[in-house]
């Protein structure tokens, strides 16, 4: 029976012979392994919590009659326990690659090179995966909120009254997800001093007219990230500050579930003219308004007709004129009105389905979006055209409360199951 070290020994006697050099002789041949150290690596997956790794190494063998086997194995977290990890090698001879998604913390790979004639080298390639960011916040803006008296206590200097505060959950649209909780915020003026620990501000005189604040987000890493924001502060009189600051109206341009919507045109029309776009918090805001003026606030975006279209929708709006599934709100029927008749009917579907088809390049009657007033209540949900539903808002006499609740329901045409890309 021949063994591999017979036949090992017989390359050696015939190198010999051939007058090779002592660096092709079989067994005095060294395994090589390279490699660059790779730098900290930062999480890519949010949802998974992992960060994508990649290392490459390189092999080097000066033996050229063994059949080469190279092993990789895992040491996660380097609690010592290896982990055979075959799928994750990929290469061919001389350049290798490790990948695959891992954790946060220390690992390393062990990679065993065996050169077939005998000699076998294994090294060991470090690496660290670690949180490097924390999510945006997304910033509520807009708001209106009152500055009252603050009564000081003379001995101690300390206000002792309820007075005008504002909180970081005064402003936070949602909380934000981190892969190392916990998640803890703080609020500030902009260009003030930025405290981690101050989560609310006393209002007082300097607060007065409109005021913009960042909000900041820290991990359990010490990551951090911010928005930017801003509110208006206003006094009735009862408040020592010289003078008020004019009116305002605000809102926000929202989908029924309260995804916001950007790139909204919104019109005030009326004692005064001006335009505003939505940016990615879907709000809007005109300052500096007469008090008791008469005005009105219209959005309006008519723009990529297919966006959230699909032959589900068709499937949809099918389903609810066959009496199979109800479309379950008036604004998800008032978008299935496509050729705007005021009815759902077949005509909605096969304008659809050209327009899916390219035939039509947009609803003609309709824009590719409806806003409708978010305080109005449809008096038939069954039925959202029993009267013609508010796509504007008026105001009659402005109050120097200003209005900030000037809120609309966007609403994509067409688009029935609500997967429109909104930013």
């Amino acid at each position: 029976m021949t063994t591999r070290s017979t036949i090992n020994l017989f390359f050696v006697f015939l190198a010999g012979l051939l007058g090779l050099p002592a660096g092709l002789r079989a067994q005095e041949a060294p395994v090589s392994i390279t490699f660059d150290p790779l730098p900290v690596q930062c999480l890519d997956d949010s949802v998974n919590c992992t960060a994508a790794v990649t290392y490459d190494f390189q092999v080097g063998v000066d033996c050229p009659f063994g059949q080469l086997q190279v092993d990789a194995f895992l040491n996660i977290f380097n609690d010592g326990s290896l982990i055979p990890i075959t799928n994750a090698l990929s290469g061919s001879y001389p350049a290798f690659s490790l990948s695959g998604d891992y954790p946060p913390g220390q690992h390393s790979f062990e990679v065993v090179v065996d050169d077939g004639c005998g000699n076998v080298q294994s090294t060991v390639l470090p690496f660290e995966v670690t949180d490097c960011a924390v999510g945006t916040p997304l910033c509520v803006a807009g708001q209106v909120f009152e500055i009252v008296q603050v009564e000081i206590d003379q001995e101690t200097g300390e206000p002792y009254e309820v007075q005008s505060y504002i909180s970081y959950e005064d402003f936070l649209a949602q909380a934000v997800q981190d892969c190392t909780p916990p998640v803890s915020y703080s609020i500030n003026v902009e260009g003030e001093a930025v405290d981690p620990d101050q989560d609310s501000i006393l209002l007082d005189c300097e607060h007065d007219g409109t005021i913009v604040l960042e909000l900041h987000a820290y991990d359990g890493a010490g990551n951090s990230s911010s928005c930017l924001t801003y509110f208006l502060g206003f006094t009735q009189g009862s408040y020592p500050c010289e003078g008020n600051v004019p009116p305002l109206i605000a809102g926000a341009i929202q989908t029924e579930d309260g995804e916001p919507v950007m790139d909204v045109g919104v019109t005030l029309t009326g004692d005064a003219a001006e335009d505003y776009l939505t940016q990615s918090d879907g709000a809007y805001v005109f300052n500096n308004l007469a008090q008791n003026g008469n005005y009105m606030v219209r959005p309006a975006l008519d723009d990529a007709p297919l966006n959230g279209i699909s032959t589900l929708d068709l499937i949809l709006i099918s389903q609810h004129i066959l009496g199979v599934q109800p479309l379950g709100s008036p604004y998800k029927r008032i978008a299935a009105d496509t050729n705007g008749s005021g009815h759902i009917t077949t005509l909605d579907i096969i304008k659809l389905r050209k327009m899916i088809l390219g035939v039509d390049t947009g609803f003609g009657s309709v824009s590719s979006w409806r806003f409708v007033d978010a305080s109005y209540l449809f008096p038939d949900p069954a039925n959202p055209w029993a009267e013609a539903f508010p796509e504007s808002i008026s105001i009659q006499g402005l109050p120097v409360t200003s209005v900030a609740d000037g809120d609309f329901v966007a609403i994509k045409t067409g688009d029935v199951n609500g997967d429109a890309q909104l930013q």
